[in-house]
């Protein structure tokens, strides 16, 4: 009988930033650790915790049950694999994608090799893949950065034999089935749209709002700012998009929130790429004591949702699964060394957080409860 992964709580602190993802992390995102870092941690490598004898494993993605039997299973777990993850960043997405990919390794009795971030940097992704390599892994889960280059860093991981399944995007150039076994991704334009509704929303239908986004390659926030854009200009004539920032990275998004609502100190709202830089445009915001202003991003976030509970400037959110991103991805990795065809993309929804549905959304995208300082919120207006 078919069995929904259960969630675990995370057991180690990643090594380094999503995007977005994308995501995130109820802290800003952490610098990325030196690569030597990473190898140091190899030895504590340890064989996963083998599921039970005969179980099944499915999970509910892109409109179908995604797994293995306990049959599948058990010539999985005769390969001896080993698999490694690369999230985009440190953050409460980064942590959701490594607890799927854990969860999944560990029903499959594939053993977790490596685990660390980027941070966004495609330098630190080429180290990253490099310590890979020598670790000797048989499978790579991760998310390409300046997907136009990105080629030149995973070339070396293809010609070493290694199987890739990537999150959100994957390098030009490279083919499903070619270079890589598949694409887990997201209706990332859905996204974007969502997050123009919410804002819209927010600000009652017309008025002045402003937008930060991805300045750089980021296929994942590219398409989801596009979107936004796009959706704004055209389903609501009444509400002026003034101007768009851009930022390179998370830490940008102060002084381009503060340079923006200086020229702009009438505005209503604004739409913030993704959580972690919201957080940056929420401190401004609420330095400036603009109680009114009110702000959507996408991912989910502690602080963004804490806000948003108290009745502050975070209006709205949008998430993706980050969790079953990563689990998908390792199936259809186990599912390639069975032989089996696999897609060459697995697409799954985004969905609008709404005060009535965030400790199913934070279950959904992270594969845990909402942590206790977000469950006591949710207590206190009740829900």
């Amino acid at each position: 009988m078919k069995n929904k992964v259960l969630a675990v709580v995370l057991s180690m602190a990643m090594s380094i930033s999503m995007l977005s993802g994308c995501s995130s992390e109820a802290e800003p995102a952490a610098p990325a650790p030196e690569p030597e870092a990473e190898a140091e941690e190899a030895p504590q490598e340890s064989e996963p915790e083998e599921a039970a004898a005969g179980e099944d494993y499915y999970i509910e993605w892109a409109d179908q049950q995604w797994g293995l039997s306990a049959e599948e299973i058990e010539q999985v777990k005769a390969l001896n694999l080993s698999f490694a993850i690369e999230t985009p960043t440190e953050s409460e997405f980064g942590y959701g994608q490594m607890r799927g990919f854990e969860d999944a390794c560990e029903a499959l009795g594939i053993k977790v090799a490596g685990e660390t971030a980027c941070g966004l940097d495609p330098a630190v992704q080429q180290a990253n893949m490099e310590n890979f390599i020598s670790m000797g892994v048989d499978g790579i889960v991760c998310q390409p950065q300046d997907a136009d280059t990105a080629a030149s860093r995973f070339d070396p991981v293809v010609e070493a034999g290694i199987k890739l399944a990537f999150t959100g995007s994957h390098p030009d150039g490279y083919s499903a089935g070619d270079q890589y076994v598949t694409e887990v991704t997201d209706e990332f334009a859905k996204e974007g749209e969502l997050a123009a509704d919410y804002l819209a929303e927010a600000i009652g239908g017309k008025g002045k709002i402003l937008a930060i986004k991805i300045s750089s390659v980021n296929y994942v926030s590219n398409t989801r700012d596009n979107a936004f854009i796009d959706a704004i200009n055209e389903k609501y004539p009444d509400i002026e998009l003034a101007e768009v920032g851009g930022i390179e990275s998370a830490s940008d998004a102060a002084s381009i929130a503060s340079g923006l609502l200086a020229r702009h100190p009438d505005a209503d709202g604004m739409f913030v790429t993704f959580s972690t830089p919201a957080l940056e445009v929420l401190d401004i915001v609420k330095s400036l004591g603009m109680e009114d202003f009110k702000i959507v991003t996408i991912d989910l976030d502690t602080v963004c949702c804490l806000d948003m509970i108290n009745g502050g400037n975070i209006a709205g959110i949008v998430c993706d699964s980050a969790y079953y991103y990563a689990a998908a991805a390792v199936v259809g990795l186990a599912k390639d060394f069975l032989g089996q065809e696999v897609p060459g993309e697995l697409a799954g929804p985004g969905k609008q957080v709404t005060l009535d549905n965030m400790r199913e959304m934070w279950q959904w995208s992270f594969g845990t409860d909402v942590p206790d300082d977000l469950s006591k919120a949710l207590e206190g207006i009740g829900k």
